[in-house]
């Protein structure tokens, strides 16, 4: 019951499963397709890749095998995409953790940990930064998917004994995150100003994030996995708030060129501030949280080798 599997191999599925690797615990991975980056395939156990969806019982049952220890970092559509049809989003996004959490109940001693949405879930949060005990109040499709799913974990937990831990992870940017997908304005930055591509940048530029590396994501998600503290949910972030506009300036002195700027209205589901209180966070593990200059340096980096790679 050592091995690891990460549901989705994704953006921050991805650098769960290269954290977990390079800790000389190569995970399996159950995962709707191939993952793109050779690395990342290269980083999973010998024949602990399952193709499929999590809420096929024998594709699941497969991946399962032997398991300790699950890292959820799977979902469904992307924030602009849930808002235009949430009722697919709740969809894609419910089921196969259902199915998960089916599953789990015939393995009490499987720990879990869940990548949940920091970033929305508190809404407009009534106070900065924003606790683990405030009020979830999410205005967003996506963030309230996000607390739908975060309920069913706290429901297991509570009625099946649950090993579960919830991660709210603050705005997640870094290597594998695709731009021009409608989430990631640092990648999304970078690769247009890399290509003197428009930005298109929606409202003043005021709202303010705590930006928050993936890689610091995935060694926070191993940590408190092995941790054997009950504390069900955790914030995740850099504990600092940045604005939109500082983080377009940020991302122009690291390319070396001035953004092509198209303005744009300000979207009725955009949180205007958030950053998470973090204190929780760092009284369960050591973590050395990326500065975020260090982690948009890191990121265009990677951009630019993929782009030769290409």
């Amino acid at each position: 019951m050592d091995r690891t599997l990460v549901v989705g191999c994704g953006f921050i599925g991805s650098h769960v499963v290269s954290e977990l690797a390079a800790q000389g615990t190569p995970p399996a991975v159950l995962t709707r397709s191939r993952p793109r980056a050779p690395e990342v395939a290269a980083a999973i156990e010998e024949g602990g890749l399952h193709l499929g969806d999590a809420a096929d019982p024998e594709v699941l049952a497969a991946a399962l095998e032997g398991v300790g220890r699950v890292a959820y970092c799977a979902g469904g559509l992307l924030p602009a995409a849930a808002e235009r049809d949430p009722e697919r989003d709740r969809e894609l996004t419910l089921e196969p953790l259902r199915s998960v959490l089916r599953a789990l109940r015939q393995r009490p001693d499987v720990r879990f940990a869940y990548i949940s949405s920091g970033g929305t879930i508190y809404g407009n949060p009534v106070r900065l930064p924003a606790h683990e005990e405030d009020p979830a109040t999410p205005i967003s499709a996506y963030g309230a998917v996000h607390l739908a799913c975060e309920e069913e974990i706290e429901a297991e937990r509570r009625e099946h004994g649950l090993r579960s831990r919830i991660l709210r992870c603050s705005t997640v940017y870094g290597e594998h995150q695709e731009p021009d997908r409608g989430q990631g304005a640092i990648v999304t930055f970078l690769s247009r100003i890399q290509r003197g591509a428009e930005i298109e940048l929606y409202g003043d530029g005021a709202t303010i994030r705590d930006y928050v590396y993936a890689g610091d994501v995935a060694r926070a998600t191993v940590a408190l996995l092995a941790s054997d503290d009950p504390t069900p949910v955790v914030n995740v972030g850099a504990g600092a708030g940045t604005s939109l506009i500082d983080v377009l300036r940020m991302a122009e002195s690291e390319v070396g060129r001035e953004a092509r700027i198209e303005r744009r209205g300000e979207r009725p589901f955009e949180v205007h501030q958030i950053v998470l209180d973090t204190g929780r966070l760092h009284r369960l593990v050591e973590l050395e949280i990326t500065p975020l200059e260090e982690g948009i340096r890191l990121t265009h980096r990677w951009l630019v080798a993929a782009a030769g790679a290409r």
